[in-house]
């Protein structure tokens, strides 16, 4: 009996499972955990080894960029080695996710050697108190949009910060500026090279929040590999 993990980020349950349904009758059963958009997919087969891998090959091509690991290992603890691989500091700015993702970064033992500090800025005035977001820019565009986003992670990178991440958007109950509950901007980068992600959550407020603190670890990791360039 061969068993292997394959953790993928991006999807939920039924869309994980559309995609594996696809090689039902090839020999390997699929069975999925999926909580908040990060989904562990666990493999199970009687083939022979090359006969498996055959088949595994053809699943992870069909995740593709949505995988990011080939073991059960959770995203807060792949950032913290990436970062100290990488010889990274890093800074972290939350507005829905409220804190979340530093929390599962503080989770890991050893992350204070890469990581600075985290900000919740909620509020548009700490948007600019803290992260010097001009007063123009939010009025322009308002605080859930891609050029705030971005904004944030400048207002993060100074020394030594290295890598900033950010998260802006609508958890809900209702939307506001205009813009529908489930909308939310995750940015990551360092200099000019700061990628900004649209992104459209469904769900109660504490799934989108959930969900966009699991994403933006996700693309944190992708960033940290050299998966993700410039948009």
């Amino acid at each position: 009996m061969i068993s292997e993990v394959m953790k993928v980020c991006g999807l939920d349950c039924d869309a994980v499972c559309d995609v594996l349904e696809g090689y039902a009758g090839e020999g390997v059963d699929f069975s999925v955990e999926e909580n908040c958009l990060d989904a562990k997919i666990t493999m199970t087969s009687e083939l022979d080894r090359k006969s498996f891998d055959a088949v595994k090959s053809k699943v992870y091509n069909a995740f593709s960029e949505q995988v990011y690991c080939a073991e059960d290992r959770q995203l807060n603890e792949l950032a913290a080695q990436l970062l100290a691989l990488n010889g990274k500091t890093l800074a972290v700015a939350e507005s829905l996710t409220g804190g979340a993702i530093c929390s599962d970064l503080a989770a890991v033992p050893g992350i204070s050697a890469n990581f600075y500090e985290g900000v919740v800025c909620y509020d548009r005035r700490s948007k600019m108190e803290r992260l010097h977001i001009p007063k123009a820019l939010l009025g322009a565009y308002g605080a859930v949009s891609r050029e705030t986003a971005y904004a944030m992670v400048k207002g993060l990178l100074r020394p030594p910060v290295d890598l900033g991440l950010a998260t802006t958007g609508l958890a809900g109950p209702q939307g506001d500026e205009g813009k529908p509950v489930g909308l939310v901007y995750i940015a990551v980068g360092a200099g000019d090279f700061i990628t900004v992600f649209e992104k459209h959550f469904t769900g109660d407020r504490n799934r989108i929040r959930r969900s966009a603190a699991n994403m933006a670890l996700f693309y944190l990791v992708r960033y940290l590999r050299g998966d993700i360039l410039q948009l």
